[in-house]
């Protein structure tokens, strides 16, 4: 009897989620577990002392699941109603997404292809259609508001030069009398100013006489 009870072995409930089982198999994560299996057998085969520490993980997992198993037993069975529902409810939302979008059953290279098309034909479909119609009623706005400018410039421009020309005309006579005058002036200036210096041996004026210069100077420039 002590034998048959040692002999006895833990039967775990095996709770199989399919979601899981079906998530498993989209291309796009076969393909990253194979790619994550593919590196972590190189990486364990790389040299002895790898493959021991690696060897010996998953020695250690698989016997740490083991001494689990009589514990986790009545957990999983009081835990397996509520998981097969939430197992329903991922079910349900695979059959959404792979109604809506079946490129998720399509391998990586073709889906992104697939993606890029779908992207380019986007561009062209929609957004290429709407620029060139922006520009459609832009380009005739700019060339309404061109065509009102132009006349408007030209019009000022055609009473501004005259205005300018008649304007040079009065002045420059203006201007040329009054360095006539500032020069007349400045001579008359200059001889009374060296009437009192024609004896010999002043040929260089005062300074009185330089600073009287230079007032005038100053106040026709």
């Amino acid at each position: 009897m002590a034998a048959e009870q040692g002999s006895e072995q833990v039967t775990v409930p095996t709770t199989c989620m399919e979601s899981v089982n079906r998530i498993s198999k989209l291309p796009v994560v076969e393909s990253t577990i194979q790619t994550a299996t593919n590196i972590y057998e190189k990486v364990k085969d790389y040299n002895s002392v790898t493959n021991w520490t690696l060897s010996t993980a998953e020695s250690t997992v698989n016997k740490a699941v083991e001494v689990g198993k009589p514990i986790a037993t009545p957990v999983i069975r009081n835990l397996e109603g509520p998981i097969k529902k939430v197992d329903g409810v991922l079910c349900s939302g695979l059959d959404y997404v792979e109604n809506k979008v079946p490129a998720v059953k399509l391998p990586p290279g073709e889906l992104i292809m697939q993606i890029y098309t779908s992207t380019k034909e986007y561009i062209h479909n929609t957004i290429t259609p709407a620029l060139e119609q922006a520009y459609s009623y832009a380009e005739p706005a700019v060339k309404t508001a061109k065509d009102i400018m132009e006349p408007a410039v030209q019009s000022a421009k055609n009473i501004v030069e005259p205005a300018v020309e008649k304007a040079k005309s009065l002045m420059e006579p203006a201007l040329d009398t009054a360095a006539a005058i500032k020069e007349n002036v400045m001579h008359k200036a200059d001889e009374y100013l060296h009437c009192g210096h024609s004896q010999e041996g002043e040929s260089s004026e005062c300074k009185e006489c330089e600073d009287i210069k230079q007032q005038l100077e100053k106040k026709f420039t």
